[in-house]
């Protein structure tokens, strides 16, 4: 949940990002299509967005949002205000969205849909209005987020730690995958010396010579030269792996090369 919320907010912020620098009206409108199609597609955004929308239909005492009059908001709490404005500015990016879907879909053939969008926004403060939709909608789904981050994410989202027999390595939430066959890669055997074989050590340097008569039973390691390139490759998988799915991590292991190589776990990450 954490990692997964993080890098939600990411993406959204990135979408933030690319149309508050953007001159080109067009391209600012298809900076809202692919973000607004970005939060109908993502399931963790699509869960936040259902919640909203249940909260907004429970405090209004209406099932849907649709023909709410002016009088109706009068008489509920300042939580159903600011959950119709949540609504008002999201509604402002999704008529955009659906007048670009239209464009992609015919391929630009009918202009219509076009002209439309440059007449509605077309107004001195329209830009404004748009940057502030993005505010607003980034503003309540990251709260909503790090609330059920707090409340629901495991302790066990921090902590670091090998399943050695889902072949998955854990590191502060990110789930990294080691094994994707049923064969054992020399990746998982190194990660099994470190998290099951020394288990109460990992702070330890674990240099290759150990690991290679330990967990793949090589007697005769340092008669065969260049065989420390084989562990130094598994290291540098692992911190690939890790580094795919995270690009700000990629010292997860330290190690390095020659026969009297080793490795050890960051201390960052224990």
């Amino acid at each position: 949940m954490l990692v997964s919320s993080q890098k939600l907010k990411e993406k959204m912020l990135e979408f933030t990002r690319l149309f508050l620098i953007e001159r080109s009206c067009f391209q600012r409108f298809v900076i809202v299509y692919k973000y607004i199609r970005f939060l109908n597609k993502d399931p963790l955004a699509k869960n936040v967005l259902q919640k909203i929308f249940d909260d907004t239909a429970k405090i209004i005492g209406n099932d849907s949002l649709d023909n709410i009059n002016e009088e109706q908001f009068l008489n509920v709490k300042g939580q159903a205000i600011f959950s119709r404005e949540f609504w008002i500015y999201y509604n402002n990016l999704e008529i955009i969205h659906g007048n670009m879907k239209r464009v992609k879909e015919c391929n630009l053939t009918d202009k219509k849909d076009i002209k439309q969008l440059y007449h509605l926004f077309s107004k001195p403060y329209s830009r404004q209005m748009l940057e502030l939709s993005f505010k607003v909608i980034n503003s309540e789904i990251f709260e909503r987020l790090d609330k059920d981050c707090f409340f629901n994410c495991d302790e066990e989202d921090n902590k670091t730690y090998f399943d050695d027999k889902r072949s998955i390595l854990y590191l502060r939430g990110l789930r990294i995958r080691i094994n994707k066959q049923s064969r054992i890669i020399n990746s998982h055997k190194i990660l099994h010396h470190i998290f099951i074989t020394n288990k109460k050590n990992l702070d330890d340097d674990f240099y290759y010579a150990e690991i290679a008569q330990e967990e793949f039973h090589e007697l005769d390691y340092s008669s065969q030269k260049n065989n420390w390139k084989k562990y130094n490759r598994a290291c540098e998988d692992i911190n690939k792996k890790i580094k795919k799915q995270n690009k700000d991590i990629s010292d997860f292991l330290i190690f390095n090369t020659g026969s009297t190589g080793m490795v050890k776990i960051n201390q960052k990450y224990l």
